[in-house]
């Protein structure tokens, strides 16, 4: 019994270090995972303050909302929108259907599908005389617009008075690029258009500054077609005055021949009667 007691106690004093080292291994793995919970945190926060428009903004209906511009001479301002009372939307499919009435009549009209950034397919207006251009967005094809940008609008013509209570239907799918923002396919596809738009934006500038400069040597060019034909007058008419100048002097020097030669022809004269 007396020597099993020692064994007892070495074997529980083991037990109890193994323990106690498992638990020090235990916090310092609690430790680490704090850390890197800190760290992934730090990095959200960060990501969030760099990138604010990340935060999702589609919960809010106002964004979403389709409005009409209207300018009665002074312009477009926030004072002078329509929403529409009669607007419905498909939220599975994204097809909105709205319809507008003027208060007054106007001179041109903007239509806005919404605030976010957006794409915007099968946009039909109820007045086929109406014809649409988007002012900060790129035509795709099939009838499809994208804008990257907040504010995306269109540009409404066709007619050169809207009277006072015209009713406006239109319609078109709605497809806000927030919901995608976390799919990766999405982003790198949006990272390429937008890199051909910056490109195709450059390529516009590079031909506008080209076309500039064509004007300039077009004007330089005329201004020398002006300097010549100048030149050509001025040439013709000191041609002209030399001309006249050499006449009066043949004139003067046939004259003074004459009156030098008188003498000798009169004793010629003299000389052909003596004889």
């Amino acid at each position: 019994m007396t020597n099993e007691a020692p064994a007892t106690t070495a074997a529980l004093q083991g037990r109890i270090a193994d323990l106690e080292q498992q638990l020090k291994l235990s916090d310092e793995g609690v430790s680490r995972l704090a850390q890197r919970c800190l760290a992934l945190e730090q990095e959200v926060q960060a990501c969030a303050a760099a990138h604010p428009q990340r935060e999702m903004r589609t919960d809010s209906p106002t964004l979403l909302q389709p409005l009409l511009y209207y300018d009665t001479g002074f312009g477009f301002s926030e004072k002078d929108t329509l929403t529409a009372p009669d607007c419905t939307t498909d939220q599975l499919t994204g097809a909105v259907t709205a319809t507008f009435e003027l208060p007054v009549a106007a001179q041109k009209l903007r239509f806005d599908p919404g605030e976010l950034p957006c794409c915007v397919t099968q946009l039909l207006f109820s007045d086929d005389r109406i014809v649409w251009e988007p002012a900060n967005g790129t035509n795709l094809q099939g009838n499809t617009t994208l804008f990257l940008g907040d504010d995306p609008n269109y540009r409404l013509e066709g007619l050169s008075q809207y009277p006072a209570g015209m009713k406006l239907v239109v319609s078109y799918c709605y497809y806000p690029l927030e919901k995608l923002a976390d799919e990766p396919l999405f982003c790198a596809l949006l990272e390429s258009v937008q890199l051909l738009q910056k490109n195709k934006n450059g390529e516009k500038q590079h031909i506008a500054e080209l076309e500039q400069a064509v004007a300039a040597q077009q004007q330089t060019v005329a201004l020398l077609h002006q300097q010549i034909a100048e030149l050509h007058q001025k040439n013709a008419e000191v041609a002209a005055r030399c001309q006249s100048y050499e006449t009066s002097l043949e004139g003067v020097l046939n004259s003074s021949s004459w009156k030098l030669t008188l003498p000798l022809r009169r004793l010629l004269g003299l000389f052909r009667r003596s004889h």
